[in-house]
């Protein structure tokens, strides 16, 4: 994500989107960096949901940045 802001957004959302996408980035490492500790104690569907949520978090910081540019 840039840190430049959506000029048609007042400032209050704009700092609302860019702590969105640093806290989203910050979990996306977390899953990334211990993806035994999401599987524990997990039935198989609720890892697959965690797989689509990840991608559903990947997905919206990627439309994100293309609304940016």
């Amino acid at each position: 994500m840039t840190d430049s802001p959506d000029h048609d957004l007042d400032e209050s959302t704009n700092q609302k989107l860019r702590n969105w996408s640093r806290d989203t980035m910050k979990l996306l490492d977390n899953m990334a960096s211990n993806p035994e500790s999401f599987g524990l104690n997990r039935s198989k569907q609720q890892v697959m949901a965690l797989g689509s949520f990840r991608t559903h978090l990947m997905l919206g910081l990627q439309a994100l940045k293309a609304s940016q540019s």
